[in-house]
Order: C-alpha cells, then sequence, then structure tokens
C-alpha cells in the first residue's frame, strides 16, 4: 500500500517525475491502467524496481483505460525522448497506432498483461497464459462442486481479450460435466461494485445457486460480499487474479481458490528484455512470451504477496 501511494504521488506531482535513486542510463517510461488496482501497481513495482537495478530513472504513470489519454502520454515520452516504454495497453487494438509511432521515433515499445494482435510493433508481448489460468480454477470449481449443481459465471470484462479467453478456458472444462447446470453469465466488468450488484440479482433469481467460477478477483471479493450479505457460506466461489485480499479471502476460505498473475514478474521480465536491447542491441527470442498463473488454495496463500509468489 506504502508504494501504491507513492507511485500516486509521484504521478500526480509531475508527469515525468523520477526516482532518486536510478544512475545515468536514461528514463524508462512505465504505464499501466491505474495505480488504484493493485494488479497494475504490482506491474508499475515491478518493473521501477528492476530499472533501478540495472541503473535507469523512472516516470510511472496510468492512463485509467483511456486511449486519447495514453496516446497523449506516449507523444510526450516521444518529446522526452525516453529510452523506452513498458506498457499495459489500455486496448488492444487501438494502441496499435501510437505504439508504431514511438517505434519509428526509435523508443522500442515492451508490452506486458495485454497484447496487440500485430507483430512486430512492440519488441516483445508478455502475457499470462490465461487459458491455463481458467483451466486450473476450473478444475478446482468442478471438483470442490462434486461434478454437479447449479453455478453462475461473472465475467471479468468481455471487451478484453484475456478475459473472454479465461471464459472460454471455463467452458472447456466445465462443459464436459453434464450435471453442471448454467443459470447465469453476465459481465460484471472487472469491478467489485458490479461483482456485488450481479450477484445480489443472481441469488433472487436463483436461490438455488451452488457456486460461481469469476473472470478476476474483484468480481469474486463481489461475489463474496454479495453472499456475506445473504448469509450464504454453501455456494463455492472461484477466481483469477491472486490479489492480498483474495490471498486473504482463500484464507478464511470465503474463496476456494484463485490463481496468481504474476504481475511483477512480468514487468521485470520486460524491463530486462528492454535492457539487453538499448545496451547490447539483442532482441528477445519471441514476439510473444507467456507466464503461468499460480494456483492458489489454503495450502500455499501464505506465499502471495503482492503479485509475487515467494518461493
Amino acid at each position: 500500500m506504502k508504494l501504491r501511494l507513492n507511485l500516486l504521488t509521484a504521478a500526480a506531482a509531475c508527469a515525468f517525475s523520477l526516482t532518486a535513486h536510478a544512475a545515468d542510463k536514461g528514463t524508462i517510461l512505465v504505464m499501466v491502467n491505474s495505480l488504484d488496482n493493485p494488479y497494475y501497481a504490482s506491474e508499475a513495482k515491478g518493473a521501477t524496481e528492476k530499472a533501478q537495478a540495472l541503473g535507469y530513472k523512472t516516470s510511472v504513470l496510468s492512463h485509467s483505460e483511456d486511449v486519447k489519454k495514453q496516446n497523449e502520454l506516449i507523444d510526450a515520452a516521444i518529446g522526452k525522448k525516453v529510452q523506452g516504454i513498458i506498457l499495459d495497453n489500455a486496448d488492444s487494438t487501438a494502441s496499435v497506432a501510437a505504439i508504431k509511432k514511438a517505434q519509428q521515433a526509435g523508443i522500442p515499445v515492451v508490452l506486458i498483461n495485454r497484447e496487440i494482435p500485430v507483430d512486430d510493433v512492440a519488441l516483445v508481448q508478455i502475457t499470462h497464459n490465461n487459458f491455463q489460468a481458467g483451466s486450473e480454477v476450473a478444475n478446482v470449481f468442478v471438483e470442490d462442486m462434486g461434478e454437479k449443481g447449479k453455478y453462475a459465471e461473472l465475467t471479468c470484462n468481455l471487451a478484453d481479450n484475456n478475459c473472454v479467453t479465461r471464459s472460454k478456458s471455463f467452458h472447456q472444462v466445465i462443459d464436459q460435466y453434464p450435471d453442471m447446470v448454467s443459470v447465469a453469465r453476465q459481465d460484471a466488468k472487472g469491478t467489485l461494485i458490479d461483482g456485488k450488484r450481479i450477484m445480489d440479482s443472481i441469488l433472487q433469481a436463483h436461490p438455488d445457486v451452488k457456486g460461481v467460477i469469476c473472470g478476476n478477483g474483484p468480481v469474486a471479493l463481489g461475489a463474496i460480499a454479495a453472499l456475506k450479505a445473504a448469509g450464504r457460506t454453501d455456494v463455492i466461489v472461484v477466481g483469477i487474479d491472486g490479489s492480498n485480499d483474495e490471498r486473504d479471502a482463500v484464507k478464511a476460505g470465503a474463496l476456494k481458490a484463485t490463481v496468481m498473475l504474476q504481475a511483477q514478474a512480468i514487468a521485470a521480465q520486460g524491463v530486462t528484455d528492454l535492457d539487453n536491447y538499448l545496451q547490447k542491441g539483442e532482441k528477445p527470442a519471441k514476439q510473444r512470451v507467456m507466464f503461468r498463473g499460480i494456483l492458489v488454495n489454503q495450502g500455499n496463500a501464505d506465499k502471495v504477496q503482492d503479485f509475487n509468489f515467494k518461493s
């Protein structure tokens, strides 16, 4: 939390605030969706710590899922002649032109988390294996449901390809079990508030629901809040993300399982790839790289901290 507040303060105070401990390799711009969101704050943390360790100054900004704001910040970064950009982009398709503009200005862009549909524009695209993450948590869900019963699905944001992939992987597992009966599938837009609101409605329409599978962590926590308010402790909930709040919900038994996405690790890898290119001219061997999610249950939840898994 302390780091997140520091990042917010820095971003608000100056668009290109520079960290105090960097050396003289130049500045790397780190731009994520929102520094209020623990996942994106962890991306910023991973990138910043790695960049400082390699001798760069950093500028940490958020675009708030606003493509226009993102593009303006990239234009400003080009004007400032930053050495490179680590970007979790605002929109997979609409971001291509801005990334290409930076590339043409000689500024390499490394994409993390959210991909774009074209190759050879970004230096590399480092994402999570959302299909693997969805499959692993779906298998836990089916097992804990006893392979039968009524369930609901709350997707995280169907405008995001990552969420679409997770939903597809859920169903590739669950649809193999004919006694698993879907009573609702709604898009909760990735937020706790929408997750709670939709779960409230589902409980009214389907009081016999036995399970909820959620596309991300905030949605799962919203569903848990609705179930708690309704006095329901018999509904199985699973999700994907692996925030500290989810970790605590797993330890308390309210969340059966989640898959932790390695936010800090993918960001740090992005900075390493950027440094290898800037200092040695070495490009990553592959255009697209995927990190596996880590299944988190009561047996290993203690190892989760800020989207990092302590081995």
